[in-house]
């Protein structure tokens, strides 16, 4: 027994020093301050404008973002293109639908005063607030928009901006923001995209405005991967207009100042009857269809 005690001493003395080393180890050892819950942290601080058009513009929209100028360095809200890019899209989206909402003093033309614009309680999609822009960032996101949605008009050396089209605001009159179309010579092709999903619908009720003010029409194709205003690059179905059939019947048809053709319709509606021709995109096949 003796010996089986003298074997068992070296081990619980090993156990009892290691046991001293751990415990001057965790003793000695600065404690690490626990992460922080973002979540728990105030985010708006209280006050402002808190209202729909605030969420709306500050929420990812659908689809995910939309590149507009080339790509760059800066990640989402640093100083690179992103930051660009979110304030471009914040501005289409104020420019063509929250004008009202915003009290935004708006002209028929569509201009803002630039100034009230840097003044809004809104964030852009990069989580940067409006009021921390500059003036030239705003000119750098209307020069990156490769559609060219915005146009900028110093006056009483005061700098306004607008949105070309899109709008669903009804301060803005068509003969204020538009250029009307007058002859089939001063429009080459007439076309609207669209989606198959679509078809069945647009050919029983015609072409809807839905909630804008026109129904849009591009002035071009997008071919060679190119950017056309008026039409999303996804189309896979083209329908094409009878200009001159519809300026014969009295329709009012507008072009903007990138180019697309917009119109009312009558009643806010393109019938089936001033429809020239139906495609496929990008295969261009035709779809028969009784006007």
């Amino acid at each position: 027994m003796r010996a089986l005690a003298a074997a068992s001493s070296p081990l619980r003395a090993r156990a009892r020093a290691r046991a001293s080393l751990l415990f001057l180890l965790s003793a000695s050892s600065p404690r690490l301050p626990l992460p922080m819950n973002p979540s728990s942290s105030s985010s708006s601080g209280g006050g402002g404008y808190h209202s729909k058009a605030a969420t709306f513009s500050s929420t990812q929209p659908r689809g995910g973002a939309r590149r507009r100028g080339g790509g760059g360095p800066g990640g989402r809200g640093g100083d690179g293109s992103d930051r660009i890019d979110a304030l471009g899209r914040l501005l289409t989206r104020v420019l063509r639908h929250m004008a009202s909402e915003l009290n935004l003093d708006m002209r028929t033309d569509g201009y803002v005063r630039v100034h009230d614009l840097l003044k809004l309680n809104l964030q852009t999609f990069a989580k940067i607030p409006l009021k921390s822009h500059t003036v030239e960032e705003i000119r750098e996101a209307v020069r990156q928009d490769n559609k060219q949605r915005f146009s900028l008009l110093v006056e009483d050396g005061e700098l306004l901006i607008r949105a070309n089209q899109g709008h669903t605001v009804t301060i803005v009159t068509s003969e204020g923001l538009l250029k009307p179309v007058l002859s089939t010579d001063e429009v080459s092709v007439c076309v609207h995209g669209t989606y198959r999903k679509n078809l069945d619908s647009i050919l029983q009720y015609g072409l809807k405005r839905m909630a804008r003010l026109h129904v849009h029409f591009s002035s071009g194709l997008p071919t060679d991967g190119g950017v056309i205003s008026g039409m999303r690059q996804s189309v896979n179905i083209l329908i094409y207009m009878n200009v001159s059939k519809a300026l014969q019947d009295g329709m009012k048809l507008y072009i903007s100042d990138n180019k697309v053709i917009l119109t009312e319709g009558f009643d806010g509606v393109v019938p089936v009857k001033y429809f020239e021709k139906i495609e496929t995109w990008p295969g261009r096949a035709p779809i028969p269809f009784q006007k």
